[in-house]
């Protein structure tokens, strides 16, 4: 394989000399002030190469002082205080401590030997048959340990790890005895030492702008027309999608059955047909033509792959690749594999994959699921390895971003996104199981998990006529795949298991379409995430220990997280009782918080206990944040619109930063991309937005962008303001003016196509009196969900009564009043008709309660209106 031309990939790997204490067969490195490289040699011998884990050590150094005498050696930095018994040798309790400095770290010390009591956990290489977090054998989840602990430490031990050498290539690990650990000491500080670990690890590589799209795919055996059918249906619904896989069947598969009784074994003693690199022609006759046709529907096309047997004679690439090889060919043996093969992996790339890729392939899906150490280098995980062969070979070719789809190796993958977590049970159990899984990845910076949202297959007991997908479930899965690192559906070769968005009825397949469209929605907030990801570690699906440490509450309510900074999230994860909703609470940390749309606002400090009807999704903004948002109608995320809408929650201050590069190239890494600050302020008397000039530039920029803003829970302003001019207020959505949207409650600013280049300042005047009561919103929907209700068992031919009636549709009457009249009066006008309809909504149980139908139902629409 061959290296990077610009220079060695070894680069930064030692640390400076300032930063190192070296003592006979000692060496300390003090890489930051909560960071030390603690090595012992028996022989006298350190290592400054790459490793599995560490290929960074040429920080800056950090003060610290070095204190010493004929017995001992102490090196304190402002965090941690080191003392070692120079007559010690290799480091045990007995000749080495570390002291944590801090109010609230004065009680820790560690020892080489001590074990931790309150690890949080970090993420296991596969979900394969889990039914949450317990096999079909009735184990539990082997997890691996994460960086973060409430004990306030963590050792990474890199004794044991290969190194890596100027060409990304494998090396023996260093002879003699010797340790080689890295002391991270945080205190509860777990996002300072996210950060120690990827400036030594490396940063979190930002996937391309696609990835976050829709991706379909189904383990069936699917042809080239059926995908062109499938295509067409998902345009002919007007659902966007971005990625395409295919299982193993676009390959020929000879032999291949998973029968019990009939499954057949290779010469390498895998199952036959598993490994294939020749596409099955009688599912797709013209390869290139078929990925062609992918590409025009802005579609990227992806592959799965096992590689473990080799290249086969039966495969259209098995001479080229014997040639790359000088194989002997005139028995017809099989090539075997060995991923550490420089050769082998060399001639795979060149005679098989990349003729592969020029053809259309995107990108792998690396499967890897046999044996888990390379035969070449034992101890060395298989898993690991490809997953850093395969990215780092893409990351040559060009200035494509690296990506593959691969299953969890260990400390160090991180670097290699995305993971798939395999084929999980479809059960609400799994469902529930899954949000705790994917925070506690970023407890070791594996932000990227991709699940088989929905699950992948039965339990096995179950029988086959009785298996089927519930709506209600796999619409609370997809839920939660929009506030996912990755949405993509994916399940067995199962013909009941059918996963289409419109093979579901209403409601659920409206839950389904709403959740695909508001994940595209949601894109400019989640790409700014995982910019922020590459820069501080921070993964975009975090737990809530993350941000509030001291709170016993962050710790014990595990399936809510943070997505991004300012969402809070807690995917309902049971099903609806009788009366159609679902009891879910959901901790609220300190602060203000609002529901997703602004028609709620909640104090926090306190668990939330409410019911959540199919439609909803627990999602909680913080006070005065800036979401940006798409409109709706993205096809895929190929083309993103020069619009962008800002929604702006209430709150004294807020900021954000809209974050843009151009989606595909490495540019990202060289500064090429651009940054936006955008701040928010509100007062008693205004509402005001303030976006920066843009910073930066990228290829590709463009160099205007149209901006809606959306003050969200506002009242009705006197007059709207943008860059000193007033605007005019128009009463449907039009360019350079502004409207009050009655249906939620916010004023809509359209500035219509501005310089990137150049600063804006958008202003909301907003009078005391005109500012509605808190919760209006959330009271005008409950009204209006309480009369459908009372609709639909109504069993008498009159009429409901004239109060009810309107207090139903509360938003039209508002929008009559804001709508006719003078512009003076509206603010007025607005107010009277909100009065009218708290009056309303006030008598709405007396209204009811007069009426002649069933108590029963008059108990029904009183539930729903207090909802």
């Amino acid at each position: 394989m061959e290296a990077k031309k610009d220079k060695p990939s070894s680069f930064g790997a030692a640390a400076r000399p300032a930063a190192v204490v070296t003592r006979g067969h000692v060496r300390f490195t003090v890489l930051t002030p909560r960071l030390l490289r603690l090595e012992w040699s028996e022989e006298g011998r350190f290592r400054d190469g790459r490793t599995q884990v560490v290929v960074h050590r040429d920080l800056d150094v950090p003060a610290f002082r070095v204190t010493e005498d004929d017995t001992s050696l102490q090196i304190d930095t402002d965090r941690l205080s080191l003392r070692y018994d120079k007559a010690g040798g290799r480091f045990q309790a007995g000749n080495l401590s570390i002291r944590l400095h801090g109010k609230d770290d004065a009680d820790i010390v560690w020892h080489p030997g001590d074990v931790q009591t309150a690890n949080l956990g970090g993420t296991y290489r596969t979900l394969d048959r889990y039914d949450g977090d317990t096999w079909q054998d009735g184990s539990t989840l082997p997890l691996e340990q994460g960086l973060i602990a409430r004990d306030g430490w963590h050792v990474v031990d890199d004794t044991e790890s290969f190194g890596l050498d100027d060409d990304d290539w494998v090396t023996a690990r260093p002879s003699g005895e010797r340790q080689d650990l890295y002391f991270f000491g945080y205190g509860h500080d777990y996002t300072a030492a996210l950060a120690d670990f990827a400036a030594i690890a490396g940063p979190q590589p930002m996937p391309p702008r696609f990835v976050f799209g829709y991706w379909w795919s189904r383990y069936w055996n699917y042809s080239d027309q059926e995908l062109r059918t499938l295509g067409a249906r998902f345009v002919k619904e007007r659902i966007p999608l971005d990625v395409l896989v295919l299982d193993m069947d676009w390959h020929t598969t000879p032999g291949l059955s998973l029968r019990p009784g009939h499954e057949e074994k290779d010469v390498f003693g895998e199952q036959s047909g598993w490994t294939g690199y020749t596409f099955n022609r009688s599912l797709f006759p013209d390869p290139v033509a078929f990925m062609q046709w992918a590409h025009g529907q802005k579609l990227r096309v992806t592959l799965n792959l096992h590689p473990a047997s080799g290249v086969m004679p039966h495969e259209e690439k098995y001479q080229a690749m014997a040639d790359a090889l000088s194989w002997d060919t005139s028995t017809q043996a099989p090539i075997p594999f060995e991923g550490t093969s420089r050769s082998y992996m060399r001639a795979l790339f060149d005679t098989v994959l990349h003729p592969l890729e020029h053809e259309g392939v995107d990108f792998w899906w690396l499967d890897w699921q046999q044996w888990p150490e390379s035969k070449a280098h034992p101890g060395l995980s298989n898993t690991w390895w490809l997953n850093h062969v395969f990215f780092t070979q893409m990351q040559r070719e060009g200035d494509r971003r690296g990506l593959i789809y691969h299953r969890w190796g260990g400390l160090g993958n991180h670097r290699y996104p995305i993971g798939f977590s395999g084929d999980s049970v479809i059960s609400w159990t799994s469902l529930a199981y899954q949000p705790h899984f994917t925070a506690m990845a970023s407890n070791v910076l594996y932000g990227y998990w991709s699940h088989d949202i929905g699950g992948h297959t039965f339990h096995k007991h179950i029988p086959r006529p009785e298996r089927h997908l519930e709506p209600e479930l796999y619409a609370r899965w997809m839920q939660l795949g929009v506030f996912s690192p990755v949405l993509r559906t994916h399940s067995a070769k199962e013909a009941s298991l059918h996963k289409e968005p419109w093979h579901f009825g209403p409601p659920y397949g409206d839950a389904i379409f709403a959740a695909i469209r508001l994940r595209y929605q949601l894109a400019p907030y989640i790409y700014a995430a995982a910019r922020q990801a590459y820069e501080t570690g921070l993964s975009i699906v975090r737990p809530m220990y993350y941000h509030w440490p001291e709170h016993d509450e962050a710790y014990t309510h595990p399936s809510q997280y943070m997505f991004g900074n300012d969402l809070l999230v807690a995917p309902v994860t049971v099903p609806v009782g009788a009366d159609g909703t679902a009891p879910f609470p959901v901790w609220l940390p300190p602060g203000r918080w609002y529901s997703r749309d602004g028609a709620d606002v909640f104090e926090g400090g306190r668990v939330l206990a409410q019911c959540y009807t199919l439609e909803e999704t627990p999602v909680f903004v913080r006070q005065g944040s800036v979401v940006p948002l798409y409109p709706e109608g993205m096809r895929d995320l190929a083309n993103v619109p020069d619009e962008l809408i800002l929604q702006v929650f209430p709150g004294a201050e807020g900021h954000a930063e809209l974050y843009d590069d151009d989606g595909e190239s490495q540019g990202y890494r060289r500064g090429e991309c651009s940054r936006i600050r955008v701040q928010s302020r509100k007062d008693a008397t205004s509402h005001r937005l303030h976006i920066a000039r843009s910073e930066g530039d990228f290829p590709g920029k463009h160099p205007v962008r149209s901006y809606i803003v959306q003050f969200l829970d506002a009242g009705m302003p006197d007059s709207v303001e943008v860059d000193g001019r007033v605007l005019p207020y128009s009463a449907q959505p039009k360019q350079g003016t502004w409207l009050f949207d009655t249906a939620w409650l916010c004023i809509r600013i359209d500035l219509g196509p501005v310089s990137m280049d150049e600063a804006h300042e958008v202003i909301a005047h907003v009078r005391p009196a005109h500012v509605p009561p808190s919760g209006l919103l959330r009271r005008m929907r409950r009204a209006a969900d309480a009369v459908l209700y009372l609709k639909q068992v109504w069993g008498d031919i009159s009429a409901l009564p004239d109060e009810v009636d309107l207090a139903s549709q509360a938003s039209r009457v508002l929008a009559y009043a804001v709508e006719q009249g003078d512009e003076a009066g509206r603010g007025d006008r607005f107010m009277a008709a909100v009065a009218a309809f708290e009056s309303r909504y006030a008598a709405l149980p007396a209204s009811v309660a007069a009426t002649p139908i069933d108590d029963a139902l008059k108990r029904g629409f009183v539930d729903v209106l207090g909802r």
